[in-house]
């Protein structure tokens, strides 16, 4: 990595409250040894799709041991997925990968669908 500098990467199974408490954990560290300057954090953001997209993100939250619904995890269409990035940015990440279901029935849809649908939709 250019300049020594370290990356922060977070799971898939990181909650909102998580990536707030990483941010502030990161900041507070450098901050205590005089470094200065942004210091990138990126999460994953599991992701479903399609007409049984609820239903794929449940069941790989429950494989994981997450409960539905706890805030991990998006599911719908590109205006949806596009929110759920905008909430990740919000909770302290710079750089939101977006991670499909491991029922993913499509990869390669998926990767258009994020390129062409969603990625329009996140502010740069």
């Amino acid at each position: 990595m250019r300049g020594g500098g370290r990356r922060h990467v977070l799971d898939a199974g990181t909650s909102l409250d998580g990536i707030r408490r990483a941010r502030a954990l990161v900041d507070e560290g450098r901050a205590a040894v005089g470094r200065t300057g942004p210091h990138p954090l990126t999460v994953y953001l599991l992701t479903a799709t399609g007409p049984d997209a609820t239903r794929r993100l449940a069941a790989e939250l429950a494989a994981c041991g997450q409960a539905p619904g706890s805030g991990i995890g998006v599911a719908g269409d590109a205006k949806a997925v596009a929110e759920g990035v905008a909430r990740v940015v919000a909770a302290g990440a710079d750089r939101v990968v977006l991670q499909p279901t491991a029922e993913e029935p499509d990869p390669e849809g998926f990767v258009r669908f994020t390129a062409q649908e969603v990625r329009p939709l996140v502010p740069r």
